[in-house]
């Protein structure tokens, strides 16, 4: 068994570990590798024409960000998302990303606001291509990442940099449910900025809540819509 070709392309670069590691880790995040799916060592290496030993090391490496699991004598797979699983990273996400919208709001520069506004303007460009849905979901995470920072809160920003890269698998599983409104990615990220640049921290409060709750929504549809399908292929 091997991994379809279009996943991977031959990798020889300088930092071969880091580069199969960011290969791996944007299929998963973009759904080319699928949620439970197994990965084999020796099909990745033969796939990507590098020996077993750096694609071992990779593959741990995502162990330890939550993107894979180590299965005993089942080897690894990518990790699969429950409805409590949802439930905890959405609220956590709203509890984290609110009090750093309270501080952002305090400490955002015309600068930093530019910044955000290239981010929504490029989020709207990359909505209306289907092929750049991995490029939306950075640009979407970064978003929510730079509020993160502008708060300067330390503590904070681990631990929402915690499930980062789980939270950007669940945007690129509920950007597919958008994919008949590409202008709704857009749209919610430029109001939510039109608040912290006039410095209305309820109304940008009240818009970050409503956006992470309505992607929790979608998530729970999702996964539902993913195990129907799974169900149906047994």
């Amino acid at each position: 068994m091997s991994l379809p070709a279009s996943r991977f392309s031959p990798i020889d670069v300088p930092n071969l570990r880091s580069h199969i590691e960011q290969h791996i880790r944007n299929a998963i995040i973009t759904g080319l590798i699928k949620p439970g799916e197994h990965l084999i060592e020796t099909a990745i290496a033969e796939e990507l024409g590098v020996s077993r030993s750096p694609v071992r090391e990779a593959l741990s490496a995502l162990e330890r960000e939550g993107l894979i699991v180590n299965l005993p004598r089942r080897g690894y797979r990518v990790i699969e998302f429950t409805e409590k699983d949802i439930d905890e990273i959405y609220s956590l996400r709203v509890l984290l990303e609110a009090e750093a919208m309270r501080r952002a709001i305090e400490r955002l520069s015309d600068d930093q606001a530019e910044i955000f506004q290239e981010t929504v303007d490029q989020i709207g460009k990359a909505a209306h291509q289907p092929e750049e849905r991995s490029r939306l979901v950075a640009l979407d995470i970064s978003f929510h990442d730079r509020i993160c920072q502008v708060a300067d809160h330390a503590r904070l920003y681990s631990a929402w940099n915690s499930m980062r890269l789980q939270t950007a698998m669940l945007i690129s599983l509920t950007s597919l449910t958008h994919i008949n409104y590409p202008d709704q990615h857009q749209e919610i990220h430029q109001r939510i900025l039109d608040a912290m640049r006039t410095r209305n921290f309820a109304q940008a409060d009240l818009l970050l809540r409503d956006h992470i709750r309505e992607a929790e929504q979608r998530a729970h549809l999702a996964l539902r819509a993913s195990r129907a399908v799974n169900q149906e292929e047994i």
